[in-house]
């Protein structure tokens, strides 16, 4: 998989600006890396497996175990372009961070960027669909701080997380991602990278916000956009077949759902293919977003929910769900009831 982002770039100038000009020549030489390009935000191209080696060559060599959280921390403002400028104008926070997932794809075309909402708190999910590590550490690590960063600064205060999860193993220490982030609650191996924020959180406003010039900024962007990007749901109708045979508890192979759709197996998974996800990706969005809305209704129990959703046990259920959303389907329905209890693990 090739993937375009300002990563390398940006850690190439912060090293140099640090003395480290014979790191980043030794890692490009070895790699074969090629010079950032592009005129409003500057990336570099190249396979997953090099960018994720040159992060934690950069890593090592430089001494910085937190390599990229030190670079979300201290790269030039506006080296984000467009994502940048129309988060600092939104009116909240929780419209700046909708701006920076609908304007992502001006600076990567490969990551996935979601907004979720629950009754008591709402999260931002990126991942790279089929690839459970994502970016490696020290960019998964410097993706998610960079969003809280820039909404930090729009906002003129420290914003904490409530929880953090990241795709990547926990390392050996992580004092610094606490600081950082605010929070204890870290959790690693989820195969996606997430925030999680108290639901009040999204209500919070943007000092720097321009009401007049925000709508400028966001006709700009939305002309750069890929024409792919503005479609809410990358293949439509394919969410909705599923939802339905599971509402049906119907079979929900990839075979089955593109009959319903009347298509090939073999066009279906082109698609998926062209839309970098997966039909396990899909399926698991259905899953998750059909299970909390049956756990808001106190009537369908753990058991009946699990097969509803096309589990053969309760277990294969949970051990689902705490995967998804890092608590256990009895916890995320204790949350609910009282939102004073926090959604652990238990």
């Amino acid at each position: 998989m090739l993937i375009r982002s300002p990563f390398l770039a940006l850690m190439f100038d912060w090293a140099r600006a640090r003395g480290g000009w014979g790191v980043v020549d030794e890692i490009r030489d070895e790699l074969a890396l090629p010079e950032p390009s592009g005129t409003l935000v500057r990336g570099v191209t190249l396979p997953l497996s090099a960018y994720r080696t040159a992060g934690e060559l950069a890593s090592n060599r430089l001494r910085d175990a937190f390599l990229g959280l030190h670079l979300a921390e201290e790269f030039p403002r506006g080296s984000y372009g467009l994502l940048e400028f129309t988060a600092h104008h939104a009116p909240t926070v929780g419209e700046a961070l909708a701006r920076i997932a609908r304007y992502l794809p001006l600076v990567t075309d490969t990551c996935r960027l979601e907004l979720r909402k629950s009754a008591t708190e709402f999260s931002v999910m990126h991942r790279v669909p089929g690839e459970p590590l994502c970016l490696g550490r020290h960019a998964n690590e410097f993706v998610i701080a960079t969003f809280l960063r820039i909404v930090r600064e729009g906002a003129r205060t420290r914003i904490p997380a409530a929880r953090v999860q990241f795709a990547h193993p926990a390392p050996d220490d992580v004092s610094e991602l606490t600081r950082f982030f605010g929070t204890t609650n870290i959790a690693f191996g989820a195969d996606r990278n997430q925030m999680m924020f108290d639901e009040h959180v999204s209500s919070i406003p943007i000092v720097t916000r321009d009401e007049l010039l925000l709508p400028w900024l966001d006709n700009y962007a939305a002309a750069l956009l890929p024409p792919e990007s503005v479609c809410p749901e990358r293949i439509p109708g394919l969410r909705e077949q599923i939802r339905s045979c599971l509402q049906a508890q119907a079979i929900t192979t990839l075979s089955h759902i593109a009959r319903g759709m009347r298509l090939s197996p073999r066009t279906l998974q082109r698609r998926l293919r062209d839309a970098r996800t997966s039909f396990r990706d899909e399926l698991d969005e259905v899953r998750r977003e059909l299970a909390e809305s049956y756990l808001r209704d106190p009537n369908w129990s753990i058991k009946a929910i699990a097969l509803r959703l096309g589990y053969a046990d309760r277990n294969g259920f949970e051990r689902a769900f705490r995967k998804w959303c890092r608590a256990t389907p009895t916890a995320f329905r204790s949350a609910l009831a009282s939102p004073a209890l926090s959604m652990q693990n238990t």
